[in-house]
């Protein structure tokens, strides 16, 4: 079959072949407790977590400046209902019963490289994956966000706050952030900062009203937030992280609390902006996973913004495995090395150009940890995927699954067995993937655990990791 978009032509294979005796997991479903099995080969990468330490680790404590706060990964409904994203009036709630899986995907191409059909990736287009959000026990609403037209010119907007060395309302954004969510309300509140760099950690809270930050600059390498907290930096019992993820009874900062920036509010949008961890990893001590952003809120997009760091540059979360969250970014840019976009929130990158750097590390690029009842993870569409000077052909894998907080082959099939187990759904489609990218193999045993990567079902459920209608040297079809 030949598929052809804009002016490239991408051939594909024969079907995958199911194995010979189908399992009950290739649908999705849950399948019995699995037996004991030869252990998997090494990891690919020395990397066994891409957060360093488990969420139970960095369990948010209450904080002043967001009560709330994150009650990590264990799977444990949060504490208040109000941080569980609730559909407008307008919603309705998706047709599929609670905690239904998706069904088979068809697949061409190789075992080793899938690709969709046409068929079924027209069903996993854009606004596809932003169209649900919720809890998933309870199943999905629908409020079909489509936040692509963008944030607006900023040259229209009215700011609230400005932010600025001298002449503003304030001199630090945190302290802007601190004063929309004082003032309180739905009324979005726009905060405006001046060409400059402001070093500081920022925070905005999950009870902040909607908020767009944006730099007055059209180029954002102009306007940048930076800070360079790592997971192993040392930091004293009793004190905060990312006010966000305070996590404040460690003595280290951990990943989720390491993020110069964390979103936790709902309807937030950032436009022309960097957003930067600048982490210095040959100086540290300890895990160097250093985020720039960490998204945690439902329906916040990110618009000609640029996140730069190492490992774990962007990390896209939700509150607790039963919910959804959903984040996009349009003509953005993302730098880092190793596993760098990653987690369980439904994330959209489109247009976007995704870096990788290679003087340190060269790992995966994403690592989704999508729960397997989600069917949409991550999307990376009409993007291109760059690497440095001394990147070598074919040394980047595109992706792994990140078996969130399983560490054990026998632990994840427990989790597999009781239907809520992470299993990372991403689509690469219609992109340009460099010559640094694996081209026969492109997907790696997962994250944490080893997993063996697989098309199809066998001793575990499938991947959910596939390829559409890419161009470039990486690509399946690579065009001359």
């Amino acid at each position: 079959m030949w598929l052809c978009w804009l002016a490239s032509c991408v051939s594909y294979g024969s079907p995958i072949a199911e194995p010979a005796e189908p399992v009950e997991g290739a649908t999705m479903t849950a399948p019995a407790l699995l037996g004991p099995l030869e252990p998997p080969a090494a990891p690919s990468s020395p990397l066994a977590d891409p957060e360093g330490t488990p969420d139970s680790a960095e369990a948010a404590l209450p904080s002043a400046l967001d009560p709330a706060n994150d009650p990590g990964s264990t799977g444990a409904a949060p504490a208040d209902s109000a941080e569980i994203p609730q559909p407008g009036p307008a919603t309705e709630t998706a047709a599929a019963p609670p905690g239904t899986p998706p069904p088979d995907l068809p697949l061409l191409g190789t075992s080793e490289r899938p690709q969709l059909d046409p068929v079924a990736a027209a069903s996993l287009e854009l606004l596809d994956y932003l169209a649900l959000a919720g809890n998933l026990p309870l199943g999905l609403s629908r409020d079909d966000w489509d936040p692509t037209a963008g944030g607006g010119d900023v040259l229209g907007f009215v700011a609230d706050y400005r932010v600025a060395a001298s002449g503003g309302t304030h001199t630090r954004v945190q302290a802007a952030i601190s004063a929309a969510v004082a003032a309180g309300g739905n009324q979005r509140r726009y905060i405006e900062l001046a060409a400059g760099t402001y070093r500081e950690v920022v925070c905005v809270p999950s009870g902040a009203p909607p908020i767009t930050l944006y730099g007055v600059e059209p180029d954002a390498t102009q306007t940048v937030i930076v800070f360079d907290n790592y997971a192993g930096k040392a930091k004293p019992a009793g004190t905060p992280g990312n006010p966000c993820n305070p996590n404040t009874a460690a003595t280290t900062y951990g990943t989720s609390g390491s993020a110069t920036l964390a979103v936790f509010a709902r309807d937030f949008v950032a436009q022309n902006l960097s957003i930067v961890n600048d982490t210095d990893e040959r100086g540290a001590s300890g895990s160097v996973q250093a985020p720039a952003l960490l998204s945690q809120g439902d329906r916040v997009s990110y618009e000609n913004v640029r996140v730069l760091g190492n490992q774990d540059t962007l990390l896209v979360k939700t509150p607790n495995v039963d919910t959804v969250t959903r984040a996009y970014f349009k003509s953005c840019y993302i730098e880092g090395d190793s596993e760098f976009i990653l987690g369980r929130g439904t994330l959209v990158l489109d247009g976007c150009t995704i870096h990788s750097l290679t003087s340190r590390l060269s790992g995966a690029v994403l690592a989704p940890s999508t729960d397997a009842r989600n069917p949409f993870g991550m999307l990376v569409t009409g993007s291109s995927f760059t690497a440095d000077a001394a990147a070598q052909a074919a040394s980047v894998a595109l992706g792994r699954a990140w078996d969130e907080n399983q560490t054990a082959l026998a632990g994840y099939a427990a989790l597999v067995s009781s239907g809520v187990y992470p299993n990372g759904q991403l689509l690469v489609r219609q992109s340009v993937l460099g010559a640094h990218i694996q081209n026969v193999q492109p997907w790696r045993s997962a994250l944490s655990t080893a997993r063996p990567f697989a098309a199809v079902a066998g001793d575990y459920p499938a991947n959910r990791l596939y390829e559409f209608a890419n161009a470039g040297p990486g690509s399946a079809s690579p065009q001359p």
